[in-house]
């Protein structure tokens, strides 16, 4: 009886060197059942997969994510090229204020009337690609300024982030 509570502490130097071999293995073979069940999680959360075809979708969905930043960064870079490289004049970048509670982001986005205008719809499309459900949607308008104001419900903090990663850090100013 003494040996089997030596045995589960797991430090006693009486279990032999093969059984604390056969003790790691067993931990290792948890530990990695763990890390496939968070990864089957973010994968394909509705159905369970085997290991082979689990690690299959990983790959795809890592390569559809890297498609999709290098798509980004691209949008992003043609919308501050077509903002740096207005010929009628220079026009102060867009401002874009955002709050964050829970679940709930607020973002707000002012920006000049005469520069190349972002549309309401291409804002609320980058909010419902990114997982995002819009509960409200707004425009004002007000001298020279135009502002949008969108606050949408998130289902995932990664998501929130993706969303001002869009934006851009330079015009990003956390309220």
């Amino acid at each position: 009886m003494e040996r089997d509570q030596k045995k589960e502490i797991g430090e006693g130097s009486s279990l032999s060197s093969k059984e604390q071999r056969n003790l790691r293995e067993k931990e290792r073979r948890m530990h990695m059942k763990d890390l496939f069940f968070m990864l089957s999680s973010h994968v394909s959360p509705t159905q369970r997969l085997p290991v082979p075809r689990l690690i299959d979708h990983a790959k795809s969905y890592m390569i559809q994510l890297k498609e999709k930043i290098k798509c980004l960064k691209e949008k992003k870079s043609a919308l501050l090229g077509e903002v740096g490289n207005n010929a009628e004049g220079s026009y102060p970048l867009p401002k874009l204020n955002y709050h964050s509670r829970d679940s709930t982001i607020q973002m707000n986005v002012v920006m000049d009337l005469n520069m190349k205008r972002v549309m309401l719809h291409e804002l609320l499309s980058v909010f419902q690609d990114e997982g995002a459900q819009v509960m409200t949607a707004n425009i004002h308008i007000l001298n020279d300024r135009i502002t949008y104001t969108i606050i949408a419900q998130v289902c995932m903090s990664d998501h929130i982030h993706a969303l001002l990663a869009y934006f851009g850090s330079a015009l990003i100013r956390q309220g």
